[in-house]
């Protein structure tokens, strides 16, 4: 893991930096946190971008892109890298694409094994046919293509609410509570869980499937909400309560 971090923070997170955030920290916690928000920087950002290594130039699908892609940071450019959104507005935004596509996951609009890559960041916990999503994922990888998924835990405390309360409510707490975030949408969870995720990858057709999770605070005020965030984390350590934490990553690779 690298030892300076452009961007520890999650999205959704405040866009607080990070010396801020650790002035918050209570002391007995700082040590924890910085790990915490290094294995955080680390998989939100170095593990994501490596993944794309050796597919430089070759095509590379980012389903539900949205207004930013990830991908088109790297320092290496990506020759061929197609977005997907089913929101017309938000790819219109998305300045580092140069191949584009509307449309929705579970019905992507491409041909049989084309890509070498498929990418998804903060996507999955909004989709509501899983099999739907994972099928057309293995549709449209070539064989020996590769997967990566990355979204949130249904089980972490800040995340489960979500699965329930309508937009309405969601948007009048993030208002009370002063959390500031990208954008509220439908979040229905239905692979949020690592069983889940390997699931719906295996039956798909998916084999080397690997999970990852880690998790950094997302609120900050009050300092008592983050004490009990980071209590949260730590016993999220413990192997029986690993769901707490905040982010769920999945990898896989189409048989060859």
């Amino acid at each position: 893991m690298p030892d300076t971090l452009q961007n520890p923070l999650p999205k959704g997170a405040f866009r607080l930096k990070y010396e801020e955030q650790l002035r918050l920290v209570p002391w007995p916690f700082k040590g924890y946190y910085k790990t915490l928000a290094e294995k955080n920087g680390y998989y939100n950002r170095v593990f994501m971008q490596e993944w794309g290594n050796g597919l430089e130039h070759e095509p590379v699908l980012e389903a539900g892109c949205g207004e930013a892609s990830d991908l088109t940071r790297r320092e290496v450019k990506m020759h061929f890298l197609v977005g997907i959104d089913p929101l017309p507005d938000d790819i219109a935004k998305n300045e580092g694409l140069k191949f584009k596509a509307i449309g929705v996951l579970e019905d992507l609009p491409l041909r049989d094994c084309f890509f070498a890559g498929y990418y998804s960041d903060s996507v999955y916990e909004h989709i509501d046919h899983p099999v739907k999503c994972t099928r057309e994922a293995f549709r449209v990888l070539r064989p020996g293509g590769r997967i990566i998924i990355n979204t949130n835990s249904v089980f972490n405390p800040f995340m489960f609410p979500n699965k329930f309360l309508s937009l309405k409510w969601r948007e009048r707490l993030k208002r009370v509570a002063k959390i500031q975030s990208e954008g509220t949408f439908r979040a229905p969870y239905k692979i949020n869980t690592a069983r889940r995720l390997r699931k719906y990858l295996r039956e798909a057709g998916f084999v080397d499937i690997k999970i990852y999770r880690w998790g950094l605070p997302a609120m900050y005020r009050p300092r008592w909400v983050l004490f009990l965030l980071l209590c949260m984390e730590l016993l999220a350590e413990l192997p029986m309560f690993c769901g707490l934490k905040h982010r769920l990553m999945a990898t896989a690779r189409k048989p060859s």
